[in-house]
């Protein structure tokens, strides 16, 4: 096997920062902790979504500056603190910097309600954006250390299926406050909530002793730096581009979801966001959970079956997601929808748990600040302003919305082909280096 790939030998018991032995029972509430942060921190970037048709009257905004608000703003706290901040995490108290992030960006969701115009709620979004810039990289940083290699795909996976729910939160929460409060009363609420849950966390979490156990990844981290520690350079780039790719695909066409389905059925917000957070939230809820235990019992004897089954998971993903924009009823796009996410959710576990094998352990939240980085740049920052400027450029008229924003959708959904190739060839490259 290729000194670039981790063979890990966690110690069956994890310490805390105060040394002390920590239960099962302790662990899995640490796991759902982080999980109900990624809740969070999924409910105050996804709840724009469902507000976007309200703001855009609001404000008299265009697509292409709603897609500006929903991507290039929350993304460019990711470029600007991404990789710090996993830097950090990678050797200071990740506790805190996990829950600092928490308490800033629900600061700002606060402040996504005063906004007078384009330019602060802009401004307010860019805040909001630490959620992911901080927080994901050192809780994945975190559940590395609290449990073993065997059971990492079940615990990403149950943290990211918590993060999807979020997902039903923020649509389902969304319509439900704006249309009793309105947006703007729905921010500062769902900022006072985060802030409580803040306090909760802080005051009942413990930062993991780090194991850092003797890996044929790191083995040559301390001589070369970063660069040795993210293992091969070709497995890295490949998993780095399907991210992207996925995300692109996925993510920015998520946010327009609540836009389409306004013009082209003219729902409700409530009909809206209960439907797509089921397709959305729970859907891929139950997919990452599936996907982890199937994680967890393929996975231990073969580094790249996350590869593999994240290549033919993307194949099925395809016809159910881009049939739901040609779907002559709501019921049916929603059922489409539904089928497409709980498929597509079942390689966020595998896929993580990948990434953990490909890097040494002492790199793991730079690792996942990379990635994420490249697919929060690539999806959820060019990405939905691509749409919103395509489906502008298709037609300007409003009656027509419908059909240039399905259009816009459909050709950038295209991009998940490209991240078939990028996951096929990761399989490859791990078979390769294993085989060496």
């Amino acid at each position: 096997m290729s000194a670039m790939l981790a063979a890990t030998t966690d110690a069956a018991a994890i310490a805390t920062d105060g040394a002390l032995p920590v239960s099962n029972r302790y662990r899995n509430y640490v796991l759902g902790a982080l999980a109900v942060v990624g809740f969070m921190c999924a409910v105050d970037k996804v709840v724009i979504s469902m507000f976007m048709e309200a703001i855009k009257k609001d404000f008299a905004l265009s697509d292409t500056q709603l897609g500006l608000l929903t991507g290039l703003a929350y993304a460019s706290m990711m470029a600007i603190a991404g990789v710090p901040l996993a830097r950090w995490a990678d050797r200071g108290n990740r506790k805190w910097i996990v829950n600092g992030s928490f308490a800033v960006w629900t600061i700002f969701t606060a402040a996504s309600g005063m906004a007078t115009g384009f330019v602060s709620l802009f401004a307010a979004r860019v805040g909001v954006g630490i959620g992911e810039a901080g927080c994901v990289p050192a809780t994945h940083s975190m559940l590395g250390d609290y449990f073993s290699r065997e059971q990492r795909p079940h615990a990403l996976a149950v943290h990211m299926g918590m993060t999807y729910l979020g997902m039903l939160g923020g649509m389902l929460g969304g319509g439900i406050l704006l249309q009793t409060v309105g947006w703007r009363a729905g921010f500062v609420w769902l900022g006072l909530a985060g802030l409580v849950m803040s306090a909760i966390f802080h005051f009942t979490v413990r930062e993991p002793v780090r194991t850092h156990p003797v890996t044929l990844a790191g083995s040559d981290a301390a001589a070369h730096g970063l660069v040795a520690q993210m293992g091969d350079k070709s497995a890295f780039l490949w998993l780095v581009l399907a991210f992207s790719t996925t995300s692109l695909a996925g993510s920015s066409i998520m946010v327009w979801l609540p836009s389409y389905f306004e013009r082209a059925f003219a729902l409700t917000p409530i009909q809206i966001g209960g439907g797509l957070g089921l397709c959305l939230g729970v859907a891929t809820a139950i997919g990452a959970v599936v996907g982890g235990r199937l994680g967890v019992r393929n996975a231990a004897g073969a580094k790249s079956w996350g590869a593999k089954f994240a290549t033919w998971d993307t194949v099925v993903v395809m016809p159910f997601f881009l049939g739901s924009f040609y779907a002559p009823t709501p019921l049916l796009a929603f059922a489409l929808l539904f089928c497409a996410f709980l498929t597509a959710g079942m390689i966020l576990g595998p896929v993580f748990s990948t990434l953990q094998d490909l890097v040494a352990p002492e790199a793991r939240a730079t690792a996942v600040a990379v990635v994420s980085l490249a697919g929060v740049l690539v999806g959820q920052g060019l990405g939905p302003l691509i749409v919103g400027a395509i489906s502008d450029l298709i037609s300007t008229d409003a009656a027509a919305g419908a059909t240039s924003l399905r259009t816009a959708m459909t050709i950038v959904a295209c991009v998940n082909f490209l991240t078939i190739l990028a996951f096929a060839r990761l399989k490859r490259r791990i078979d390769v280096l294993q085989a060496s």
